[in-house]
């Protein structure tokens, strides 16, 4: 069928390879481009679950996408066709018959790239990837499906952790690994204009080639000969896994795009790097969280500096203190220190009568006997305490008294 509108002019090229490890000779990614109704679709599979199975289950996800994009109605918008093929792509590969016998459930990453007039649209599950390389920028359009992308999410690890972390290719989410799955696709059209060039790859790639290095590359040469340097380039640096590489350039801007000056497009994990043999120290990483996500942004690095110190003369103003509260401290200064005495003096006071109260009405055999003319000491007693003056006679013996019967008081009524 012919497209329902004009496509833009592109430059297409795609290498796939098995890398160097004995045991992965046989290729488990596919990948393939066509010009549909809805605009040039570009994808990437990456299979696994065995050798025979993982390929299997690649070759069949890459066919069931192209298969639905041939049957899909006219007027459908982009984005619609992309998300049910990927998904018709998963459950075909859920139910599909091996012929070997495998460690696991066949099931395969993919990622695809929708370009029309409008602007690019993008999908995936998994961890294979999608980059747009912009005016000397490399970004990265998708997000991985992966143990260690959560960390990064959560804050827990930077971008540059992630990428030496042990369990860097523990995904959490293909093809084929259950009855359904759940496509990533952006909200919007990715915007592009002429010269833009965006690249999908397998992980045989970004694992052994740094983001700064494929921008160089991609920068340089012809879309063939990038594919070509960065499969050759990952295969010297070890190639322990199957490696494919597509670019796609377009020669015509999307009729949406605006001027990146008026408006940068919303890309998720976004890094901007110059190429590499620009002189100058890279920019920090820029980090958006992905639209719709409830979880906080990776930690962005930036190298803040020092917030200067003030100037000397805003030192003194800053520790003058105000007349009025240097006279409210003095005056309370005085108030507590009235108050102080005259609570001593209160104290003081009532101790000294407490203390000639106790000695006078517990006297003790050594005092002094009380002078019946005046001319010994007399003791002081408190005022609700009258002591009779004894006489000259209180000295001889009283004698005892006669018994007598004891009387009775009458109770008061």
């Amino acid at each position: 069928m012919q497209p329902a509108l004009p496509l833009p002019a592109v430059e297409y090229a795609e290498r796939s390879d098995p890398g160097r490890d004995p045991e992965k000779q046989i290729n488990e990614d596919a990948c393939g481009h066509r010009e549909t109704r809805f605009g040039h679709l570009c994808v990437v599979c990456d299979g696994m679950g065995g050798h025979a199975s993982g390929r299997e289950a690649a070759e069949l996800a890459l066919a069931a996408i192209f298969e639905i994009f041939e049957k899909a109605t006219d007027g459908t918008p982009p984005a619609h066709v992309l998300r049910a093929a990927i998904e018709e792509a998963s459950r075909r590969v859920h139910v599909m018959a091996t012929s070997e016998v495998a460690l696991g459930r066949p099931g395969s990453t993919v990622v695809a790239i929708l370009l029309h007039p409008g602007g690019t649209e993008v999908g995936h599950v998994g961890d294979s990837r999608a980059y747009l390389v912009h005016e000397g920028r490399i970004s990265r359009i998708t997000r991985d499906h992966s143990i260690v992308q959560e960390l990064v999410d959560h804050g827990l690890l930077t971008l540059d952790q992630a990428s030496r972390h042990p369990d860097a290719n523990r995904i959490t989410r293909a093809l084929g690994m259950a009855p359904e799955v759940e496509a990533e696709l952006r909200p919007e059209p990715v915007p592009h204009v002429a010269g833009d060039t965006l690249l999908l790859c397998s992980d045989g790639l970004c694992d052994m080639v740094e983001d700064p290095e494929i921008l160089s590359i991609v920068q340089r040469e012809t879309a063939d000969r990038a594919a070509s340097a960065l499969v050759d380039l990952a295969n010297e640096r070890g190639g322990h896994d199957n490696i494919t590489v597509v670019v796609l350039r377009p020669s015509e801007s999307a009729v949406s795009a605006h001027p990146p000056e008026a408006e940068a497009p919303p890309l998720t994990k976004t890094a901007e790097m110059p190429a590499l043999q620009a002189p100058q120290a890279l920019p920090p990483t820029l980090v958006d969280a992905p639209p719709g996500a409830t979880e906080p942004p990776a930690p962005v690095s930036r190298e803040l500096e020092p917030t200067p110190p003030p100037p000397d003369s805003a030192l003194p103003a800053a520790r003058t203190q105000s007349p009025m509260v240097v006279a409210a401290v003095t005056l309370a200064f005085v108030a507590v220190t009235l108050l102080g005495a005259v609570l001593v003096l209160h104290v003081s006071d009532r101790r000294g009568k407490r203390t000639i109260s106790s000695s006078a009405s517990a006297p003790t055999p050594d005092a002094a006997p009380v002078d019946a003319g005046g001319g010994g000491p007399t003791p002081l007693v408190p005022e609700s305490v009258v002591v009779p003056v004894a006489s000259a006679q209180s000295a001889t013996s009283i004698p005892p008294l006669e018994a007598t019967p004891p009387t009775r008081r009458k109770r008061k009524r």
